[in-house]
């Protein structure tokens, strides 16, 4: 009877090691390898739960053993990590907080660097928050707004459309009407078409023609202007300019008087002067064409004296 009890006690307590170390196994914790306890501090887990896994690159190397929050620590939350302690661990590790699926199961991810100072155990290491799928929502968000009102003025424009499907299908009857007459109008007036297409073939005939007979007429112009490039225009613009620059002296010494051109100009005395000579010489012409005796008498008195006189001897 103790022998059948004592096969029972054995049988239960081998169930019971069985169920605890595979619910322990099913939660992450292996046994058979030896893990090493690190830190991570982080202010918002964002559901990360104990067992979940750690992870480097895609590789499961640990797994979340402990998780506190420290209110004398500005409600920080410590995390204890559990590692293979194969691994080694420098101390420009990165502990990523990160979505380990789209259902939001969490996982943190190790980002090892360069191991110039390996971590020992019970250090603490550094934290990250990877925003993960929540970013991607974010970015989504605009599009989806965009979207939603593309939907809307799309179900305007169908309420706009709605008892317009009889006046579509009389406009398309009206078209295909249209396009039939066109189609009687073209068969009928063929020959029209032809002739008119064989007019145009023959004006543009005349006018290559035309174009070829202006070719010896730019020959020509090309002509000319390479004469034109052959002569000196630059010399005769100088001697231009050096003219326009005497002429505005000239014009300027007249202006302030000089010369006889500007005392004629400037100065009234030699003005009322000649004029006054030129009166003169009017007067005195019309009275020698009125009286010229007046004028030859003398002459005459002279040259009888001159007749009397008797040449000297010497």
């Amino acid at each position: 009877m103790r022998a059948k009890e004592f096969k029972i006690g054995l049988i239960a307590l081998a169930a019971g090691l069985t169920l605890y170390f595979g619910f322990s196994y099913l939660k992450g914790r292996d046994f058979m390898n030896k893990e090493i306890s690190y830190y991570v501090v982080y202010e918002n887990v964002d559901g990360l739960t104990k067992s979940n896994p750690v992870i480097i690159n895609g590789l499961t190397v640990g797994k979340v053993k402990n998780i506190q929050l420290r209110q004398d620590f500005n409600n920080l939350v410590v995390v204890e990590l559990a590692i293979n302690s194969e691994i080694i661990l420098g101390d420009s590790t990165i502990a990523e907080l990160s979505n380990a699926d789209l259902l939001g199961s969490k996982a943190i991810r190790l980002k090892i660097g360069p191991i110039v100072d390996p971590l020992e155990p019970n250090d603490t290491l550094r934290a990250r928050m990877d925003r993960g799928l929540a970013e991607y929502l974010d970015n989504v968000q605009p599009i989806t707004d965009n979207l939603n009102v593309t939907i809307r003025r799309i179900n305007e424009i169908l309420l706009g459309l709605q008892g317009s499907g009889e006046k579509i299908t009389n406009t398309i009857s009206e078209l295909e009407i249209t396009l039939k007459g066109i189609n009687q109008v073209l068969n009928e007036n063929k020959q029209g078409f032809a002739l008119a297409v064989n007019s145009t073939n023959e004006v543009l005939i005349n006018v290559n023609n035309q174009i070829n007979n202006l070719e010896p007429i730019f020959k020509k112009a090309e002509g000319v202007m390479d004469s034109l490039n052959k002569l000196d225009l630059r010399g005769t613009l100088i001697d231009v300019q050096d003219l326009m620059k005497e002429l505005k002296y000239t014009i300027s010494a007249v202006n302030q008087g000089q010369g006889t051109m500007g005392q004629l100009i400037l100065n009234d005395s030699l003005y009322i002067n000649l004029n006054q000579l030129i009166l003169d010489l009017d007067k005195l012409t019309l009275h020698f064409n009125q009286y010229p005796k007046d004028f030859l008498k003398p002459l005459g008195r002279d040259s009888k004296k001159m007749k009397g006189l008797q040449p000297l001897n010497n």
